[in-house]
């Protein structure tokens, strides 16, 4: 079985490496250790295992966190490095303690969140008013979304200056959280997406899987909300990340799926996370225009035209059309 990392990987590396000595939250800041930083400028984010650097714009997952620590290494000799540090004594023992801890702060973060959200006023954006409101109607309105997009996500005005809306995150109906999206571009340099505290990217899919389909598989929340509205896709969830984590794949896999369409991003990371989703599945590409560099960059005459372009080869060699 090909071996996959995700946040409690990174987290051992981590320690592991003394850049941490406890984890506390699933998400935090860092001094990088790979530039000359002052500020913390990297972001962990142990939901999805991944790290990113705001100032050398270092970024991956714990292997790939390895390999920046010692380029001097190949692959295989990275490869084997990480293993010896996620098989240490004292890195297993600790994470052990981690992960109980984490189990219950989950319920109780996911109890909360359902209180914030539920607990916000219900907006019907077909008769907003407001100032604030006509401000997020109109942002998103330049990003192509509608008023009914905006009430079909089920989308609330929020009291918070940086994130002024949010919409719930809902895999299959479930509700497991919340995101924030920010219209400020000095912030969404920093941070585009708000997640409600204890929220687990790697547990979720955000959007619908039906038994068997055959669903679109994007990046983020906007993918999601673009694929949903903009290209009238049922079947469509957002990994909330590039890299699909187990979890994830098992959720697809309990429900019968054997063949997704890949509709992550248009750039490197899409690519190598198209690659890893076809070591689970049987993988379509979605077609994007050379200009495009994901979906919620595309109007809906140009879903429709990618949608009629995607294409798989079945196993008796005749094409089929999505």
């Amino acid at each position: 079985m090909i071996r996959t990392y995700g946040g409690k990987e990174l987290a051992k590396v981590l320690i592991y490496y003394g850049i941490i000595e406890e984890i506390t939250t699933t998400e935090f800041n860092i001094i990088c250790p790979f530039h000359d930083d002052i500020n913390p400028s990297m972001r962990i984010c142990l939901d999805d295992g991944t790290f990113f650097c705001f100032g050398c714009e270092a970024k991956g997952n714990a292997l790939d966190f390895v390999m920046k620590a010692h380029p001097e290494l190949n692959d295989l000799q990275a490869c084997c490095l990480i293993e010896q540090i996620l098989h240490s004594d004292k890195i297993e023992k600790l994470q052990i303690k981690v992960k109980r801890k984490r189990k219950k702060q989950s319920k109780q973060a996911l109890i909360e969140a359902k209180d914030y959200y539920y607990g916000l006023r219900t907006t019907d954006w077909n008769e907003a008013n407001s100032k604030d409101e006509k401000q997020i109607i109109e942002y998103m309105k330049k990003r192509g979304f509608s008023k009914r997009a905006l009430n079909v996500s089920k989308c609330k005005y929020n009291y918070n200056v940086a994130y002024p809306f949010i919409f719930p995150i809902l895999d299959n109906g479930k509700f497991m959280g919340w995101v924030g999206r920010t219209m400020n571009p000095h912030v969404e340099k920093k941070r585009k997406y708000l997640y409600n505290e204890g929220f687990r990217k790697r547990d979720t899919l955000c959007g619908t899987y039906e038994e068997n389909c055959i669903p679109y598989i994007c990046e983020g929340y906007m993918d999601y909300l673009s694929l949903k509205t903009r290209g009238h896709i049922k079947n469509v969830v957002a990994i909330l990340g590039w890299h699909i984590s187990d979890e994830q794949v098992n959720k697809l896999k309990q429900k019968g799926i054997t063949t997704v369409i890949s509709a992550l991003d248009n750039d490197e990371y899409g690519i190598k996370g198209t690659e890893y989703l076809k070591r689970f599945f049987n993988v379509i590409r979605f077609d994007y225009p050379v200009d495009k560099k994901d979906v919620g960059e595309m109007s809906e005459e140009e879903i429709k035209a990618a949608k009629q372009r995607s294409r798989m080869v079945r196993k008796d060699g005749q094409k089929a059309w999505y």
